[in-house]
This record gives structure tokens, sequence and C-alpha cells, in this order.
């Protein structure tokens, strides 16, 4: 061997330790193709019914080609909403806010170039404002703020606009915030996806060209955006475009999801180091892989029978649809520990007072708190563990995930991608 063979021999054996580990989740129900969203663009909400009311009659939205069509988060049947837009570009939504005097899920329409506000009655109530924010041809993200009110921001090429949003009454009232501008580190980046928490004040950005994934302050006034992850450096974890970026906040765990064209990565921003221990996260059913999703979305509460430890969403270009996940059965896949599961903290308690979530305005985590479950996978209440997965980079272990024929079905589908072996 070559002095330069060798060279190379020991880099890419560098790079192959360094990618990280790859899970296949099991699907557990996906929209029917009688009812496709449009593949261009495609995103996912999840809107939550009111306080008390269980959250197995949530809806999920599924958006893209200029509409957006409503589904059972239970069952993943089409829904009926009526009144809704028939123009919708995306659609945010924000539980725990006041909305005309009830603690509600706060709906953010983008449609024409412009971002409305409503919620469900179950019908769709618009509720303005009377001059809309102009949004065209950008992301969106909505979340409460402290004493039930909420926050919308709009980014447009990494330039990120705030609006105070004040929804108590039968309209909107909109005020204006602070704005900034982030700068890409390759300097050709473009926004493609948003996500924060305002109570926590914690923000991300994510890329379109570069797959660049910028931290930030969601108040846009403490400090400039914090570079976190890009696909161009990041040895495997992503890979350009991000697609959608999702929160798992509860008291005692703060997890990112990012969908990109590596799958859905999850990073730990609990963890010292949240990039070395970020995993990767493939979708599969007898359909297929979900290699390349088109948005996500998470709730942490249960949506029982069905998802009875919380539940993912992610898009399916391929097959114009949603494809919903159990947040359990992903949580107890994961090697080193499973992940945090809380059913019991619910974000639609915000406007009282609820927890922030475990992470403090700096946007830095803290030591977590409360909750009810406290992310205990063993808690009677969030339903016990739920026993291994399969993950890929690990051969040797083949327990299933969700019985006989969920293993029969994933290990048939590993015949479909390349399988890469690692080790830590």
């Amino acid at each position: 061997m070559t002095r330069l063979a060798f060279a190379l021999a020991l880099l890419l054996g560098g790079l192959a330790l360094a990618q990280p580990d790859t899970y296949f989740a099991p699907i557990i129900l996906r929209t029917p193709s009688t009812s496709p969203v449009g593949a261009n663009a495609m995103g996912t909400a999840i809107w939550l019914p009111d306080q008390g009311i269980d959250a197995s009659v949530s809806l999920i939205f599924g958006t893209g080609s200029g509409s957006s069509v409503p589904f059972k988060l239970l069952t993943a049947a089409p829904a009926s909403v009526s009144g809704f837009p028939a123009q919708v570009d995306a659609v945010a939504a924000a539980p725990g806010v006041i909305v005309n005097g009830q603690v509600r899920t706060l709906l953010a329409i983008q449609s024409g170039g412009n971002v409305t506000f409503g919620d469900l009655e179950p019908q769709f109530v618009s509720r303005g404002p009377a001059s809309p924010i102009s949004g065209a041809g950008t992301q969106i993200a909505l979340s409460a703020t402290p004493g039930g009110g909420a926050a919308l921001l709009v980014a447009n090429g990494f330039a990120i606009s705030r609006f105070e949003i004040d929804a108590s009454g039968a309209q909107v009232v909109v005020t204006p915030g602070a704005t900034m501008q982030v700068t890409p580190s390759g300097g050709s980046d473009e926004s493609n996806t948003l996500v924060f928490d305002g109570i926590s004040n914690l923000g991300f950005i994510g890329g379109r060209v570069q797959g660049d994934i910028y931290r930030f302050d969601a108040r846009l006034d403490a400090g400039l955006p914090v570079f976190f992850e890009s696909g161009l450096v990041s040895q495997g974890r992503i890979a350009a475009p991000v697609t959608g970026l999702a929160l798992y906040n509860v008291p005692s765990r703060t997890y990112l999801l990012a969908a990109n064209t590596q799958g859905i990565t999850v990073y730990d921003l609990f963890s010292p180091t949240p990039l070395q221990s970020a995993f990767r996260v493939i979708p599969i059913d007898s359909v297929g892989p979900i290699t390349a999703p088109a948005g996500v979305s998470v709730t942490n509460l249960a949506v029982n029978p069905t998802f009875r430890q919380g539940v993912f969403a992610v898009g399916d270009r391929t097959q114009t649809g949603l494809a919903l996940l159990d947040w359990g059965l992903l949580a107890n896949q994961v090697d080193g520990g499973p992940l945090t599961i809380d059913p019991i903290f619910d974000p639609r308690g915000l406007a009282d007072g609820g927890s922030d979530g475990g992470v403090p305005d700096s946007g830095t985590p803290d030591s977590g708190g409360g909750g009810g479950g406290g992310g205990n996978p063993n808690n009677p209440a969030a339903g016990g563990p739920l026993g291994p997965g399969i993950p890929v980079d690990h051969g040797s272990d083949c327990s299933t995930a969700g019985g006989a024929p969920v293993l029969v079905l994933l290990l048939a589908a590993l015949a479909l991608l390349p399988r890469r072996r690692q080790r830590r």
C-alpha cells in the first residue's frame, strides 16, 4: 500500500467512525392517497384542542402546493374543517394562547403573500388582523408567549422579523417587533424553515442550499445568532435542504428535530455535545423508507390509544402524504439510554403559567424541573418501556420494536437501503 493510499484509508476510516447512529423507525400510520397533500414546499402543523379536552381529537395539517389538508392525528383519516381558506401556503400552530377570551391553539395562515390568524371552534374562525402581515415567499413560525400572548416570526432570506400577537379579543392585534439578519457561513444559503419557543426564547432557522442551521434568541434583541450545524461539515448528520424543524420541549429535556435529505436528525439540546450525540431517523414501512422527509412536527401529548407516548409527523413528497410515528417507540430504540418521554406536560396550559420546558431566557438548557412524568420512560403514566428497536449500525441487535410483524417488515425494508456499519 502506498503512503497516499494509507493516508486515504486512515481519513476514510476516521470519517466512518464519525458518522452518526442511524435508526429505522416504523411508520404507524399514513394519510390516504385519496387525500393527497401537495408535494411542493410540503409542511406539517399540529392543532391541539382546548385544554381539558382529550388530545386524541387533535388535527394535523399537511400543506403544500398552495393548499392545506387536515387529518385526524389519531387515525390519519381526512378531517373536515369548514371555513378554512382555500389558498394556503403555510400553516403554523401555537397552543396555550388566549384567543377571544379562551385558551386555545392559535393558527397562523400564510396565503397570497400575507399572514392572518384564526382558530377552530371547531369550524375555522378568521380573526384578522385588519392589515395582514406581509409574508410573501417566506417561512413562518408561531408560538405562545408568557401571559397568554403569542409571537410570529417571519424569515425571508435569513432575515428574521418578529411580530407580537394579541389574540385575546375578537380581532388579532399585531405589533411589529425586532428584526435580525443571519449571515450564512458560505454566504449563499437561503432560509427554508423556522421554529422557536416563545416561553424559553429558543429559536432555530434552517437553510435550503447548504443545510445551515442557526440557533438564536427568539426576542431578536439578545445577541447575534450562533452557528449550530451545517450539511457541509456535519459528517453525515444532515444534508441540504433542511425542510423542517420542530422542538420536543418538556420540563426535563429539549430535543431539536431537523428534517433533511438524510432523514430526521435528532439533537439533544441538554447534552454538552449535541452535535456528537445526534442521530438520524429514517421512517419506514411496507411502502418504503422516507429518506428525504418534507417537514416535521411533534407533540409530547398522548394521542390514545394509537400514540400513547406522543407522536411526530413527517411529509413524504413521493407519496404526497404524511407519515405518523410513535415518539415512544423511537425513544426506546436509541442506544445509550432512551430519549425522554413525557406525555403529561401540557403545552396548552402555558397561558395559565405553565412550565417553560426547562430552557431559560438565555436559550441555554438548565437542569429541568417538574412537569408530571419528568421524562421517565418507566413512569406508569407514560405507559412504561416498550423495549428496544433496531438501530441500523448495530447489526447484532435484532430485538423487535413492535412485535414480530414489525421486525419482519423492517428487515425486509433493510434490503432496500445501503447498510453502513459504524462503531462508537
